[in-house]
């Protein structure tokens, strides 16, 4: 026998007990009058005989199972194949439901937390946005409260309104996937799901069963044909019935499970349409965070614009003088520094060329940078630290001030032979469309300074060598750095060019008016002046004429004889006829106006004049020396700057 004993011997206990159930029912003359009315087992015997029922059915179903797995009955199919590709197909979506599902709930910070209004309110205090906001706001708040200019607070008040209104959007959009997207999701893992693999195990028994059927009435006919007799027969005749009505509920649970699956494939567009409410609900977030960030940015540059222009140190002179923008069209630490030098007297000693104090030029430069500088807050600086001041800020401009376009021009100017030749090529580069306006008028504002300390030699011990010595380098550099700033030729001849300019400062913008040191000076620091809307710096006699090419007719001869003109000294003049081998110029540039300081001898010849011209002057041809293309490299002597 191929069947384990314990299986015959549950065989035999369940035949049994059902034949004594059977006997025990029968009705009997010795039972009461109550009893066969009744006729029904006591509930311990039908508990019994269920139990035993069941045990059978288990039985048979194991031996149907056994033989299946030993080859030795065949299996009843429970799905044709392309049932079988659609549930693989559904066990995929599936897999794909479950992932969606626990990422998008992943994504969400509040999820699962509840929709009512104090669930969405403690959701909302728990966001990044919303916490980042409110401290923005209260740090915001809080520099307002100790500065209303602030613009830091401002801007943080700003900030902190689209942090907050990010944090309302985000909660708004969590709530929304919630109840629109995962909700779908969980229906569909929790609902249709599990009811197709609920009634795919209900196909699986029903098989089983159909196959016992069949193994039951295999058994019958056998012993039919062995035995024979109508009790057999009768028992085949119902096993067919039986395993008609089986095959019916196999059929049955095959097309419900069939339509299920097939429903569910049919919401493909639908779960597709979770996914585009997804993307729309990411695009409404988004796009009402940056609407909320397009309606803030034009007020945060509003806020930023009050405060343009800083740091002033680093920027360009264009861009400080329209930032503010300041009436006088110099740069506010010049015109400030110098105004403050005019006013403690310019006697002191080595101007420009001592060093100060480097904690003091610090303090001044933040206090510029800040926009606290202005005239009474210089009080404390000596004169060394707004000179330190000057050279800093002319040395950290993007582009130098005589011009990044015209270095070669400079240094081709100083290496001339020629006096004339020298002082026409300044001329020409200072009157050059190269040169913007913004840096011809800063210039003049900052050379007829010089020109002034240089007056005061014999107390300052500054000439105009000096000044041009340490004032070169803040005003003139290479930006390519084509040629060696070591090279002393290339610094003397620079050098000369400022020199000469500081000298004849007079006859180079004899046509530009010479205005007060603090002319249109704001009388309040930067950081809280509010500029004129319609004062602009008056246009100089260059830019009303054009750029011409010679200096204009000189004074009249009345103003021209009311002062000496200064003379260079007799040694100076001696030395410049050995080197150049010409003779000096036969007249003089425009002589100084009248002043109580005491006349200075200059390092330079007296210059000659153009000669007056009736209509626009001609433009005459550059000197050889000054061409780029035809350079002359000649070995100069070292002169005294």
């Amino acid at each position: 026998n191929p069947y384990p004993y314990p299986y015959q011997c549950l065989c035999a206990v369940g035949m049994r007990t059902s034949q004594t159930h059977l006997h025990q029912t029968k009705p009997s003359a010795q039972y009461s009058s109550e009893a066969v009315q009744n006729k029904t087992p006591s509930p311990s015997v039908n508990l019994f005989v269920c139990l035993t029922v069941k045990m059978i059915k288990s039985m048979e179903k194991l031996k149907v199972r056994i033989d299946q797995n030993l080859n030795r009955s065949e299996k009843s199919v429970a799905l044709p194949l392309e049932l079988l590709q659609i549930e693989e197909t559904i066990h995929t979506y599936r897999q794909v439901c479950q992932t969606l599902h626990k990422k998008i709930s992943e994504g969400l910070q509040g999820g699962g937390k509840g929709t009512d209004g104090q669930s969405i309110e403690r959701r909302l205090k728990k966001t990044l946005d919303f916490s980042l906001g409110q401290s923005l706001s209260e740090q915001g708040r809080l520099l307002g409260k100790q500065s209303t200019s602030s613009c830091l607070g401002q801007v943080l008040q700003e900030a902190g309104g689209v942090c907050t209104a990010m944090g309302q959007n985000l909660v708004q959009y969590e709530v929304s996937m919630e109840q629109l997207v995962v909700q779908e999701l969980d229906n569909i893992l929790k609902t249709d799901l599990p009811t197709i693999q609920k009634e795919r195990k209900q196909l699986d028994q029903l098989v089983l069963e159909l196959d016992t059927a069949k193994a039951r009435l295999h058994a019958a006919r056998q012993e039919d044909l062995s035995q024979g007799g109508p009790l057999t027969a009768a028992k085949v005749d119902k096993l067919v019935e039986d395993l008609d009505g089986m095959t019916r509920k196999v059929d049955q649970a095959r097309d419900s499970l069939a339509t299920d699956m097939m429903s569910f494939l049919a919401k493909d567009a639908e779960l597709a349409g979770l996914i585009a409410k997804f993307l729309n609900f990411k695009l409404e977030l988004h796009s009402s965070i940056a609407e909320q960030v397009l309606v803030t940015q034009p007020k945060v540059e509003t806020i930023l614009r009050s405060k343009r222009g800083f740091p002033i140190f680093g920027s360009s002179l264009s861009s400080h003088l329209a930032s503010f923008p300041l009436p006088s069209g110099i740069a506010y630490p010049i015109q400030l520094c110098v105004t403050r030098l005019v006013m403690l007297g310019l006697e002191e000693e080595g101007l420009f060329r001592l060093a100060a104090g480097s904690s003091k030029v610090k303090r001044l430069r933040a206090e510029l940078e800040a926009g606290l500088a202005s005239l009474p807050s210089l009080e404390t600086a000596d004169h060394h630290v707004l000179t330190a001041t000057i050279k800093s800020y002319l040395r950290e401009l993007p582009e130098p001030l005589m011009g990044a376009e015209l270095y070669q021009d400079w240094l081709q100017a100083g290496q001339l032979e020629g006096e004339t030749d020298r002082f026409d090529a300044i001329w020409n580069l200072l009157q050059c469309e190269q040169l913007p306006k913004e840096n011809y008028r800063n210039i003049q504002y900052l050379f007829r300074f010089l020109h002034e300390v240089s007056r005061l030699e014999e107390r300052n011990k500054m000439s105009a060598s000096n000044l041009a010595i340490v004032i070169t380098p803040n005003v003139i550099w290479e930006c390519e750095a084509v040629h060696d700033p070591m090279d002393m030729m290339v610094g003397s001849a620079l050098a000369q060019v400022v020199e000469l300019i500081i000298t004849q400062y007079e006859w180079f913008f004899q046509n530009d008016a010479s205005l007060p040191w603090d002319h249109l000076l704001p009388s309040t620091p930067l950081g809280l002046h509010q500029p004129p809307p319609t004062t602009s710096p008056g246009l100089t006699n260059r830019e009303k004429r054009g750029k011409g090419k010679k200096a204009p007719p000189p004074p009249s001869n009345s103003i021209a004889m009311s002062s000496p003109p200064a003379s260079p000294s007799p040694n100076m003049h001696e030395g410049r006829k050995q080197k150049t081998g010409s003779q000096p110029p036969s007249h003089a540039p425009p002589s100084p106006p009248m002043s109580s300081l005491p006349p200075t001898q200059s390092l330079y010849p007296a210059l000659p004049i153009p000669a007056p011209r009736s209509g626009k002057p001609a433009i005459p041809t550059k000197p050889e020396g000054i061409s780029r293309q035809e350079r002359t490299h000649k070995e100069k002597e070292s002169t005294h700057l």
